[in-house]
């Protein structure tokens, strides 16, 4: 029985795209990407030993949390909210083979991961299998596997909802890669920042894979020491979640309109265009701030990303200026994309999935204002969270903000907004399903950003990555905001915001004629 349900859950999961790119691809595109930046060269000199041996392993364990914790989390509650579990829990399946099911397809979703990555680093990068070490390196997969697996079942028996889970499953593990020396290897933290990576279990199976994988090391491959807190990590876990699991979701907290809310009288007529215009906003504002997830990955993360990267190399510079200023201008960048591309993409293409945009269409609300709604929204997110990553970076790193920026700020951040919504239309235009909109547009953008000067990697790119950051629109608003920014002060930058423009046009005249032949078929 488990492994017919492992096997079905096997098949689902390889069936989303979007939990797919996430899991497996990212890991992989990942390596590829920071292969390009700091090279393979050898680690010493005489040696065969590369560079990419110590980087393969990190990616390897980030792999296997996300596929364990993350992406069981997220589904586990995803099945709850649908209550698919409280059916599959009134079948003849007994209760322990269906959570030992969802066990077992996280298990092989994180050996799939791991084998995809081992491969491509003994084929691509040279990466040098250490077979002595192989049976400890199995055992500590297998142990951090069954940690990051219980720690998936108690988050989905701590919180209330899928996109809670999903904010703590995917935006936790995020914060943690970058104190666990996973995507930041070997950078010098604070000490309290250090001390809070030793605490959780991703850099103790992070450690253990990497030194297991060491050629340089000897012995058999087994640290007990790190062994020991991810087990500890396991059994705590497992231990929450048989007390506190639940097979059905928890019942909504209903919270009475104020008596004034309740007797406001509706205006008589048709609303003018403002009016139509801010209910759109305030609705979109509203779901918002109820999906945790899409707030912490919009708001939340490039604050975070901002201060803990310019702690960290507090001294570094990049495209010649102060890494923090540098930074301020990469957080804007990655907020214009993420609000502006992939939240409005995520939001129409769903209204679409739930037949709301039919429902629409049989009402008075003109299709202008929907639209226009969700540009405001996005344009209005991304200019409160430019301020709070303004005053983090003036306050806490010395950024000065002059007023003569602001105005050109503004522009940059609606021109940006302008580009990158109308992407997001043109991919819901031609994607069916929303989680085929999901995976197209965080498969574009996260990968662009790596290449388009928003996430440091350190390292020169190759010249074929260089050309696909020039091509696309990401690196030029980047570059606008950036000339903005930069204390020395730079001419202004008509060639980025040319390529936007250009952008912007060429996807505005698609969008016309996919809807001109949609009326005329």
């Amino acid at each position: 029985m488990i492994a017919r349900l492992a096997w079905h859950e096997t098949k689902s999961f390889f069936r989303t795209p979007m939990a797919a790119v996430f899991t497996v691809a990212m890991p992989l595109l990942m390596t590829v990407i920071i292969g390009a930046a700091v090279g393979n060269d050898a680690v010493r000199p005489g040696s065969d030993v590369r560079v990419m041996q110590f980087v393969i392993p990190v990616m390897a364990v980030f792999g296997v949390a996300q596929g364990c914790f993350g992406a069981l989390g997220i589904h586990l509650a995803d099945l709850r909210d649908r209550g698919w579990l409280e059916r599959l829990r009134g079948t003849p399946v007994p209760a322990w083979a269906v959570l030992g099911g969802l066990a077992g397809a996280s298990l092989v979703i994180a050996t799939v991961t791991v084998a995809a990555l081992l491969a491509v680093g003994v084929v691509f990068y040279d990466t040098q299998m250490v077979w002595r070490t192989l049976p400890a390196l199995l055992i500590t997969l297998l142990i951090g596997a069954a940690c990051f697996t219980a720690l998936g079942f108690a988050a989905v028996a701590l919180v209330r909802n899928a996109a809670a889970v999903q904010l703590l499953g995917t935006g936790l593990l995020l914060a943690l890669a970058f104190i666990s020396d996973v995507i930041l290897v070997g950078a010098r933290l604070p000490a309290w920042l250090d001390a809070v990576g030793w605490v959780f279990p991703l850099r103790h199976l992070a450690h253990a894979v990497r030194d297991a994988m060491n050629p340089f090391l000897t012995g058999a491959g087994l640290f007990a020491d790190h062994l020991a807190v991810l087990a500890v990590w396991g059994i705590g876990g497992a231990a929450l979640a048989v007390w506190r699991f639940r097979w059905e979701r928890a019942p909504a907290r209903t919270v009475a309109a104020p008596a004034s809310r309740r007797r406001r009288p509706r205006p008589q007529g048709r609303p003018s265009a403002l009016p139509l215009l801010a209910g759109q906003v305030a609705h979109a504002l509203a779901r918002l701030r109820r999906d945790l997830s899409t707030a912490f990955f919009t708001v939340l993360l490039p604050v975070l990303l901002l201060a803990l990267i310019s702690l960290i190399f507090a001294d570094a510079r990049a495209a010649g200026v102060r890494l923090p200023v540098f930074m301020l201008a990469a957080m804007i960048t990655y907020t214009v994309g993420v609000a502006s591309y992939v939240n409005i993409a995520e939001s129409i293409s769903g209204d679409r999935e739930r037949g709301v945009l039919k429902r629409l269409a049989g009402t008075p609300l003109p299709r202008w204002a929907y639209h226009a709604g969700h540009l405001t929204t996005a344009l209005l997110v991304t200019i409160a969270t430019a301020v709070v990553l303004a005053l983090v970076a003036a306050l806490g790193y010395g950024v000065r903000i002059e007023p003569g920026m602001i105005p050109l700020m503004l522009t940059a951040i609606v021109a940006g907004t302008a580009c990158f919504t109308v992407l997001a239309a043109l991919v819901v235009a031609f994607a069916s399903r929303q989680q085929t909109v999901n995976a197209i547009t965080l498969g574009t953008f996260l990968p662009l950003a790596f290449v388009s000067d928003v996430f440091v990697i350190g390292g020169e790119l190759p010249t074929a990555l260089r050309t696909i950051g020039d091509v696309f629109p990401l690196k030029h608003v980047s570059h606008t905001v950036l000339a903005v920014l930069d204390p020395a002060g730079r001419p202004w930058p008509g060639t980025d915001v040319a390529v936007v423009t250009a952008w912007t046009l060429a996807g505005l005249a698609a969008l016309a004629v996919v809807n001109a032949r949609r009326r005329a078929g």
